[in-house]
């Protein structure tokens, strides 16, 4: 089981790392419709009061799950696509089949 950390001082970068370390995989993270910046920090696009925590994700974990975790969790809307970032993946699909397509 792989351990995504996600704190306030996360920046976007950082986040992207750890997905395509973990997964072979790409995660898309949006500042309301555009891309963030990789500068970016949690802090600076959640849109709740207190965003943070570590995120248990295995490679069996859902799409869909981990999409959903990110928008009631911080308030960001992000995207899981394959290891070149050119498909998003299906929210049935794993994190590890993500990173296959």
């Amino acid at each position: 089981m792989a351990t995504i950390k996600v704190t306030k001082a996360s920046t976007v970068k950082s986040i992207k790392r750890q997905f395509e370390q973990e997964f072979n995989c790409n995660i898309r993270m949006y500042n309301g419709i555009k891309f963030a910046d990789d500068k970016m920090k949690i802090t600076d696009l959640s849109k709740t009061d207190d965003p943070g925590g570590s995120l248990e994700l295995g490679a069996r974990s859902r799409v869909e799950n981990v999409e959903k975790y990110f928008k009631e969790t911080f308030g960001i809307k992000v995207q899981i696509s394959n290891a070149d970032d050119t498909k998003l993946a299906d929210n049935s699909m794993t994190l590890t089949q993500a990173g296959k397509l």
